[in-house]
């Protein structure tokens, strides 16, 4: 797999590959921790892409890698925004698709919240939220998650956010400040977007701009990340009800994994019977 890689705003982790030269665009958004190729489907969707006249593109965002538990949604969709705005301005894009992958499902939406409709950026054709799963469901399941927790509130409450509360031995040692950690684990918290327990207009208040173009949303029926699966089939009907009239019905792939090793080919077919609908 080739391609061209690129700055498309001023800081040193602001690149992306792009595979590919057609002037539409789908881009590729990793959760936490991920980078380029994170996904075993990234070679087999490019080689759909460029069949059917689409580019792939792949960025590192700030807050790639390591530097996750730094970041937040707002700087993702801001580094989203200048991505976009270089497609546009570099490669004359002629629209783009999101394709967001577990956390990277959260900069989806917020992107759409934000900054749908940016005159300076291509527009967005659709998105596509592959493994949306609740951070805070799962890190709940965790023994050290509840003190890390109340110990973040407190740092916030005092104006200590932005500190690093600790490095996590399951992520290389990424750092986290207690404001992310928070927004992870905490009830209501800026990237809880994807629990069972919220309600319905909870979870339209959230993800109710995705409906300003086509989505698709894809579920693992085996997301290791999922502490409740048969609750986790039930969120994915009430996720399409809260996108409203443009959301596909929610494909569940049956015994996929998070990341659905072993069943790309499904899962690249589903993508691009998504695009050639729009």
């Amino acid at each position: 797999m080739e391609g061209t890689l690129f700055k498309y705003g001023p800081g040193s982790a602001q690149v992306a590959l792009l595979s590919g030269s057609h002037p539409r665009h789908l881009v590729l958004v990793g959760g936490l921790g991920d980078g380029f190729f994170f996904a075993n489907y990234t070679q087999l969707l490019a080689e759909a892409l460029e069949a059917e006249g689409w580019s792939l593109v792949q960025p590192l965002l700030t807050s790639s890698h390591l530097a996750w538990g730094l970041g937040s949604l707002d700087q993702d969709a801001a580094d989203l925004q200048l991505l976009a705005r270089r497609l546009a301005e570099a490669y004359r894009s002629e629209g783009m698709v999101l394709l967001g992958h577990s956390t990277g499902t959260q900069d989806t939406v917020r992107y759409m919240q934000r900054h749908y409709g940016d005159p300076q950026a291509p527009p967005v054709l659709g998105t596509i939220l592959q493994a949306p799963v609740s951070d805070r469901e799962y890190l709940a399941t965790l023994p050290e998650t509840v003190a890390r927790l109340e110990l973040a509130r407190r740092m916030v409450d005092q104006g200590r956010g932005e500190e690093v509360e600790f490095r996590d031995p399951d992520s290389d040692g990424a750092p986290l400040t207690a404001r992310r950690f928070a927004s992870l684990t905490g009830v209501g918290g800026d990237d809880d977007m994807f629990s069972t327990d919220l309600s319905d207009g909870e979870l339209k208040e959230r993800l109710g701009p995705l409906g300003r173009a086509p989505t698709l949303l894809v579920l693992g029926g085996a997301d290791e990340y999922v502490p409740d699966h048969e609750a986790y089939r039930d969120l994915g009907g009430r996720m399409a009800a809260a996108v409203g009239a443009n959301a596909s019905a929610p494909l569940l792939v049956e015994g996929g994994s998070h990341g659905l090793e072993g069943r790309e080919g499904e899962f690249v077919g589903a993508v691009m019977g998504f695009i050639e609908d729009l």
